[in-house]
């Protein structure tokens, strides 16, 4: 049966209920007005004798003819929806236009998904030798890792992990910090030297004699500080004139350095499980932390009170808090990894090892609760 035949069928028997109620109702003696005076004679009567008039069904009577006339009309108005469709289709699009009018949808920059989003962790590339260094020149998209065995200074697009040597027989090259400019500066520790290397030919010069040069990092007013490991030193280094000063001693086997903003320096142990904290006017230090069953032996500041250090020995990356030394991992699984360098503009950490692997690890994914977890190639 069709929905015409429905509707039909509906509004035929609706019509014909209420002509059967108008006749019934034309036809009942006493039907239609009821004068005030026989409603006060019903109203007299005992309720419970049986009433002797039919005014009361007469005013059901009156009730179920409207009744009956809605139905009609509503059968008619559904057959004239199945007929035409469209009318309800109309009226529905009309609906939702106005209220798209007074809809207004912002996607913003940060609510756009990125590559970096993609995945937890990503191996760039790897064949880097025996790295125990890293820096990044994010206006170029390079990263610069050190080859210890191999006595050069490797540049990796940062992109596509193409890697080139822009640097060779640079002795025992421990540690990489890029000024921004087209200058590395790289230390030997086994030569004992802090130098200078022109990344656009590979040239490089001597900046000054530090006995034990490990560890470096750049202040941005042309000092470098350099880790003496030998001797537990942080050594302060004129860039320009090549004069040095100790800053303090008693950090055994300094290792990594990190500066913040506020004139302090914070130094790891490659043999040692201290994270200490240097006052670069005074040379006052406190130990931050020492880590339960690992190193601390390269070191990276997020800006906002902690910092990331690399555990070589147990492959791990910690998360620490400054102000109170709290402590937990945030990756696992990453060889032996040194260098570890933030890009806290693109959310990233950069992790270099010893198995000459470079790594990204999303900063967002370390922030959860368990952080990363044991990243595998």
């Amino acid at each position: 049966m069709s929905f015409k035949n429905v509707f039909d069928s509906g509004g035929d028997e609706a019509g014909s209920a209420k002509q059967s109620t108008q006749a019934l109702n034309s036809d009942t003696p006493g039907a239609g007005d009821v004068s005030g005076a026989v409603r006060d004679l019903e109203g007299q009567r005992d309720p419970w004798l049986v009433r002797q008039t039919a005014h009361g069904a007469l005013d059901v009577m009156g009730f179920l003819g409207p009744l009956f006339q809605k139905f009609q009309d509503v059968s008619a108005d559904q057959r004239q929806v199945s007929e035409d469709p469209g009318s309800v289709s109309s009226m529905a699009s009309s609906a939702m236009n106005k209220a798209s009018e007074s809809l207004k949808v912002e996607i913003r920059d940060e609510d756009l998904p990125r590559i970096s989003d993609t995945r937890s962790f990503l191996l760039i590339t790897t064949g880097l030798g025996r790295s125990e260094g890293l820096a990044l020149d994010l206006s170029r998209k390079t990263a610069y890792v050190p080859d210890r065995s191999g006595q050069k200074l490797s540049a990796v697009d940062l992109a596509t992990g193409a890697q080139r040597v822009v640097a060779s027989g640079l002795g025992d090259i421990g540690d990489v910090a890029v000024d921004g400019n087209g200058t590395a500066y790289t230390t030997d520790y086994g030569g004992s030297r802090l130098l200078a290397v022109d990344l656009s030919n590979g040239s490089s010069r001597l900046v000054a004699a530090v006995t034990a040069a490990y560890g470096v990092a750049l202040d941005g007013t042309g000092k470098a500080y350099v880790a003496n490991w030998n001797d537990g030193q942080l050594v302060a280094v004129d860039l320009q004139s090549g004069e040095k000063r100790t800053i303090a001693g008693g950090l055994v086997h300094a290792s990594g350095v990190a500066l913040d903003r506020n004139g302090k320096a914070y130094v790891g142990q490659s043999d040692g499980t201290t994270l200490y904290e240097v006052n670069l006017a005074d040379g006052t230090k406190r130990v931050v932390t020492s880590l339960q069953g690992a190193n601390t032996a390269r070191v990276e500041l997020d800006g906002a009170g902690k910092a990331y250090v690399t555990d070589q020995s147990g492959g791990r990356l910690y998360e620490v808090g400054l102000a109170d030394g709290a402590q937990r991992v945030v990756a696992s699984g990453l060889g032996h990894p040194f260098g570890v360098v933030l890009d806290a503009g693109n959310g990233q950490i950069y992790v270099g090892n010893q198995e000459g692997q470079l790594w990204r690890l999303s900063q967002r994914a370390a922030q959860v609760l368990g952080g990363i977890g044991k990243v595998v190639a």
